[in-house]
């Protein structure tokens, strides 16, 4: 039995909040965890909506249905699964929405975002993009593995760099946190612990939109 592989295209969702116009001063990729929707994860984001922010909430590949039913579906970035090329889709995927949606000579703040699974998938996008972009935002998750120790010439050494926390996050226990920290050195992250478990908290957002 031979495994192969066949390129083929896809149709990928998303959404967005906001009016990408001369005046817009933040545009915000926000990418959800596993089993989410980006419909739903960027509603958590629209207190902050307004005439200066353009929000993208790009929605993976991979859909399922989530509580062992049919009544609810949700997303993955990716599987152990083939996963080397379902990563190197997704990342095809985010490289196409950037340049489908900023234009070249944006000058707002651009902010990526990757909040549990999402943080992974952001890290390895943010390792490999040929494009800008000022801030990378890791919240409630983890650096994808094979991104660390970064190379020299890797844009996350360009950006600031955040790790969000929240204290009673069940997914992660205070000693895989300070392991996180440690591993991460290289990053020179800004530790914003917050009191609450894993989910957005949108006074740590808006910390880092006004940082």
């Amino acid at each position: 039995m031979n495994e192969n592989n066949l390129t083929v295209s896809k149709t990928a969702r998303f959404y967005t909040a906001g009016q990408l116009t001369e005046q817009t001063k933040k545009i915000v990729f926000v990418l959800h965890g596993y089993g989410q929707l980006a419909a739903n994860f960027l509603q958590e984001f629209s207190p902050l909506f307004n005439e200066n922010i353009f929000f993208i909430a790009p929605e993976a590949l991979n859909r399922f249905y989530v509580k062992g039913t049919f009544n609810e579906a949700g997303a993955t970035w990716m599987t152990k699964e083939d996963r080397t090329s379902e990563i190197k889709d997704y990342i095809n995927y985010l490289e196409q929405l950037y340049e489908q949606i900023i234009p070249k000579n944006c000058i707002a703040e651009i902010i990526l975002l990757g909040f549990s699974q999402g943080s992974s998938t952001v890290s390895r996008w943010a390792n490999a993009t040929e494009h800008h972009f000022d801030k990378l935002v890791f919240y409630a998750g983890e650096i994808a593995p094979d991104v660390i120790p970064l190379q020299y010439h890797s844009p996350i050494l360009a950006s600031k760099n955040y790790y969000a926390y929240g204290n009673q996050d069940k997914f992660i226990p205070e000693a895989m946190f300070q392991q996180r920290v440690k591993l991460y050195d290289q990053l020179n992250l800004t530790i914003l612990p917050f009191d609450g478990g894993h989910d957005i908290k949108l006074e740590v957002i808006e910390k880092i939109l006004n940082d």
